[in-house]
């Protein structure tokens, strides 16, 4: 116990460049929980350090990469509420739906995320109209709106299924299930133990 309050004691008082190169340093070694305390520890200490917005959008970056989205929005959120202005929360926001994109696993059990990032993706391009990100938001959205077709597709069929003819004309009436043709539309693969789960 003495030692740990000793080495505990060691690091109160650090500079913010000290807490700075902790990050770094923890990224390096690819060790976030390490990079996450040392940021704790530059917060807390030096809430107005300039080096501040930096170590938030290295973590961002860090905990994207690691593909620890619910994180790497934690970091987001910080940072708009830390520097939030109207230029560098474009490029923020468009970080959120990046991350809610690649969190994005399974259409069958993520329908609430399609949902919700399509939602995300349609008040960015009405707030950042002419954002030089828009094209990586088209593709998204193009792959999220296949998803939720694909989706939509596989309901209707179960319905086939269940002799449900009302629920089926219903599906086929959707103006999210018209705008594919079903013919051009490649049918994603899935693993074979996947397939015996979810079919």
């Amino acid at each position: 116990m003495l030692f740990v309050a000793c080495s505990d004691s060691e690091l109160l008082n650090k500079s913010d460049d000290f807490w700075y190169n902790k990050i770094i340093q923890a990224l390096d070694s690819v060790n976030l929980d390490e990079a996450d305390d040392a940021y704790s520890s530059l917060e807390t200490e030096h809430i107005r350090s300039p080096l501040l917005e930096s170590a938030t959008l290295l973590m961002i970056q860090a905990h994207m990469k690691q593909e620890d989205y619910i994180l790497a929005e934690y970091f987001m959120d910080r940072y708009i509420q830390l520097f939030g202005t109207a230029k560098n929360k474009e490029y923020i926001e468009f970080l959120r739906i990046k991350a809610k994109y690649f969190g994005f696993r399974h259409s069958k059990r993520d329908q609430e995320l399609i949902e919700d990032t399509l939602e995300l993706i349609d008040d960015y391009k009405f707030n950042y109209s002419h954002s030089k990100f828009l094209p990586y938001i088209d593709t998204m959205q193009t792959n999220l709106l296949l998803a939720k077709y694909t989706l939509n597709l596989e309901i209707m069929v179960l319905y086939k299924k269940l002799d449900k003819p009302k629920a089926v004309e219903f599906y086929k009436t959707r103006d999210d299930f018209n705008w594919v043709d079903n013919k051009k539309v490649i049918q994603p693969d899935i693993s074979f133990i996947r397939a015996m789960f979810e079919n």
